[in-house]
């Protein structure tokens, strides 16, 4: 479909298409890649019992929620979701030593399958606690957004799970949902994040945790953070007004922190566009506690199946802001802003996107070329 086509559609719309894209089947008919919408959320002290006891109310709550579709779950090994078996995980979690790391979860389908709906969490021990961190994430399907209310239960979630967990910082947004057990199926994770900078990739939160313990991963369509992350980007004011001229970003508070949400509905983006402005606009000033040593989003990947030091850098820094290109005059201007040229002194003057660049005439049989100025008056 052509863009210009999907540019007119209402949001929810185009992520409809935009989904039908990305859905990905195996030889023999098995979904293996489904888009879907993700939250994770990092937090402290996760062998306490306070914290457990949080947990467990997360998962109570899920379980209410999805319980028609929830089938499987994961303790210690994996079996089938019955309710006797869901309320002795609940016990055995929040009773257990403070010495023991535990990872639970609760899902829609087995790890070798497209899990649509799970709750996933992973603990850290009493002896990790100063040198790490725990993990909450939550899988729905992207098309929950589309239901009754979808838009502000979502909202509602993200909230209620950042409050409970008292959530350092996490990020909640569009994703490519893989079997948990799929790592054969992650290169086609790094495809489509070439190709959707909105996506974010995120196939093992607990292998991250190391190196978010005092970065955050970056923007999404909702970026939480918790209060230390508030204050060493000055205050929760100061975030407010550094994006008040954005209408389109707005703030919640959660009960140890603060909520930005970039948009009214998540974006994908599209390759060889610019990424949305709300989402640059968000990632600006959030830039100082992103995490820069980035490692490499696939390690065990073998190179040229997925993501790279270099791609995962690279990825990091998708919605920073790059000059753009020279322009050669008679062509249009590709973005509206300041521009300069070297071929005349105070040349420099504002252009419209699309305004044909103009040429100087003292330059017969040269180039005049057009140079991205900086935008400060």
């Amino acid at each position: 479909m052509p863009q210009a086509v999907l540019d007119c559609m209402s949001p929810l719309l185009r992520l409809e298409l935009q989904a039908e894209r990305i859905a990905v089947d195996s030889a023999q008919g098995m979904p293996v890649v489904r888009l879907g919408l993700i939250t994770t959320l990092y937090f402290r002290k996760g062998h306490t019992q306070d914290a457990k006891q949080r947990v467990e109310a997360c998962f109570s709550r899920f379980y209410t929620a999805f319980k028609p579709v929830l089938k499987w779950q994961l303790y210690k090994r994996m079996r089938r979701l019955t309710p006797s078996g869901f309320a002795s995980c609940r016990r055995q979690v929040v009773h257990g030593s403070p010495q023991d790391q535990f990872v639970w979860s609760i899902a829609s389908a087995t790890q070798a399958e497209v899990a649509s709906y799970s709750l996933f969490v992973m603990n850290t021990s009493e002896g990790q606690a100063d040198n790490d961190l725990s993990c909450l994430k939550m899988v729905l399907p992207w098309s929950y957004l589309t239901e009754p209310d979808g838009l502000k239960n979502y909202e509602g979630w993200i909230r209620y799970l950042s409050s409970e967990v008292q959530a350092e910082h996490g990020f909640g947004g569009l994703a490519c949902i893989l079997p948990c057990d799929g790592h054969q199926y992650l290169s086609w994770e790094y495809r489509l994040a070439q190709q959707y900078v909105g996506l974010m990739v995120d196939p093992g939160p607990h292998i991250e945790s190391l190196r978010l313990l005092d970065h955050i991963k970056g923007v999404g369509w909702y970026t939480v953070l918790g209060e230390s992350f508030v204050r060493r980007l000055g205050s929760s004011d100061r975030l407010r007004a550094q994006l008040s001229g954005h209408s389109d970003i707005v703030f919640h508070a959660y009960s140890t922190g603060l909520m930005i949400r970039a948009g009214s509905v998540p974006e994908l983006g599209e390759r060889g566009r610019l990424p949305p402005a709300s989402y640059r606009a968000v990632n600006k000033v959030i830039k100082p506690i992103r995490l820069q040593d980035t490692g490499n989003l696939h390690p065990y990947l073998a190179p040229g199946l997925g993501f790279t030091r270099q791609t995962t850098a690279q990825w990091f820094a998708r919605f920073d802001e790059k000059p753009p290109q020279p322009v050669d005059a008679g062509r249009a201007c590709p973005q509206a802003g300041y521009w300069f040229s070297n071929a005349r002194a105070r040349s420099r003057r504002f252009f419209n996107e699309s305004e044909i660049m103009p040429a100087f005439e003292h330059l017969k049989g040269k180039r005049t070329q057009w140079f991205w100025a900086a935008q400060s008056e």
